[in-house]
């Protein structure tokens, strides 16, 4: 990962985004703090690895938390909701096995 000086907030991407969401990321003191703005939500780390591992797993749960509370949520709620189910529908897919041809080989000798 790029190291930044501190104070300066930097855009970075967030992996698998389709663009809705993005990342900013700046060091304060020894702490490097990365957030999403469009969901108010920010992790911190001593490490910039530590801080994105953080963020991820926070994305994660907090989408868990509205799915499972969906009936209940306001607008902002379910806008926060739209706007992460892309995001880990595309970790999904690309957590998923390629679809192979239904062609079947044999493998053994046939016997006459």
């Amino acid at each position: 990962m790029k190291q930044f000086s501190n104070h300066e907030v930097h855009e970075v991407s967030l992996p698998w985004s389709d663009g809705t969401l993005s990342a900013r990321l700046w060091i304060v003191g020894d702490k490097t703090v990365v957030g999403v703005p469009e969901l108010g939500l920010h992790c911190y780390g001593k490490s910039q690895t530590e801080a994105v591992f953080r963020l991820f797993t926070a994305l994660l749960k907090y989408y868990r938390q509205l799915k499972l509370h969906q009936s209940k949520l306001p607008s902002r709620g379910l806008d926060h909701l739209e706007r992460l189910s892309g995001w880990v529908q595309s970790i999904e897919d690309r957590m998923k096995a390629p679809k192979l041809e239904a062609n079947v080989v044999s493998i053994g000798r046939r016997k006459n």
